[in-house]
């Protein structure tokens, strides 16, 4: 079989496990591993089990009257409730059906809860920063790599935060994922970051992170870039798990890594918990099965693993189309 044909085969399996992985190409390009094999983006293995993405229920949210006059997805939720699917998702970076809505999710939660304890002790502003050394040593062990960014970033007034490893870039020009090690990073700065929001020209000795950056980069050659404004720690922590990259060979190889104030040695947290809110009414949905003798669902969300769907409280002889599930465990 040649090279081709298994990258075909490759992604056609991963196609049928996961349709997910055409919205976003990271997702399914092939990966020039040349000299690297041992590492891969995540989501490139075998799933854990057949249980994986399967279905398992529905969140309802029943409130009616709080739907009046809502649309979303250009559809009228007036009189109607509003139905999600749930599925079931293991914790493995390797599962090509779960990294994204399993795995990532989880860690994503994990890094968050770590935060908000960081937050409370008044450590300041997440910023998103991206680190990376000099081209030069980017064959170096991973671990070698981590060490360089991390005192990369306490050279620049970083007091502590995460490191997510990430092991390719996209080659435009030849349609792959390339080897260019890098890091992407939550972290806290000392006195916070105040380049973004200043009004003078930042100049050569002006004290600010800029130019302390630079200064540090005429010595140990590593590039420090921070990144626009987040929105979310979570959703930021989601999107560069889902395409960070794992080695194989190892069996508990850290993605994620904390160091400084944030280290484990420091304080415990929790995981952020996320409320399932109903879109329409931000009223709690409640897990249900159907019952109903018809099933009238219409989708007005994408095609994803969560889409959102509409539906009719009761059917046509008055029976209620979704009972609550009363206890259980579902993905």
């Amino acid at each position: 079989m040649s090279s081709v044909e298994a990258v075909n085969r490759s992604f056609s399996r991963r196609l049928r496990l996961n349709h997910a992985i055409l919205k976003n190409k990271y997702w399914f390009l092939p990966v020039d591993d040349k000299g690297h094999e041992n590492y891969v983006p995540v989501g490139r293995g075998v799933p854990s089990s057949d249980f994986c993405g399967r279905w398992v229920s529905f969140s309802v949210c029943k409130n009616v009257e709080g739907h009046k006059g809502i649309v979303l997805g250009g559809t009228d939720c007036t009189g109607k409730v509003v139905v999600r699917h749930n599925h079931m998702w293991c914790t493995k970076s390797s599962c090509p059906v779960c990294f994204i809505r399993g795995w990532s999710t989880r860690e994503a939660r994990s890094i968050a809860g770590r935060f908000v304890e960081g937050d409370k002790r008044g450590f300041g502003r997440v910023e998103h920063i991206m680190v990376s050394v000099p081209v030069a040593d980017r064959d170096l062990p991973e671990s070698v790599l981590r060490e360089k960014c991390r005192k990369a970033l306490f050279d620049r007034g970083v007091v502590g935060g995460c490191l997510i490893f990430h092991g390719f870039r996209e080659d435009r020009s030849r349609h792959v994922l390339a080897w260019s090690a890098h890091y992407h990073a939550l972290v806290y700065i000392e006195g916070g970051y105040k380049c973004r929001d200043c009004k003078k020209a930042c100049f050569k000795g002006c004290g600010g992170f800029v130019d302390r950056s630079y200064r540090c980069f005429e010595k140990d050659g590593c590039i420090v870039r921070v990144m626009g404004k987040r929105k979310t720690v979570v959703g930021t922590a989601w999107y560069q798990l889902n395409h960070a990259t794992i080695r194989l060979g190892i069996k508990r190889f850290q993605s994620v890594t904390w160091f400084g104030i944030c280290s484990y040695r420091k304080f415990k947290s929790e995981k952020v918990k996320t409320e399932n809110l109903c879109p329409a009414c931000d009223g709690e949905m409640s897990r249900c099965f159907h019952m109903g003798k018809r099933h009238i669902v219409k989708d007005i969300g994408s095609a994803d693993y969560v889409p959102l769907f509409v539906d009719d409280e009761f059917d046509e002889n008055g029976e209620p189309n979704y009972v609550d599930v009363v206890g259980g465990r579902f993905g």
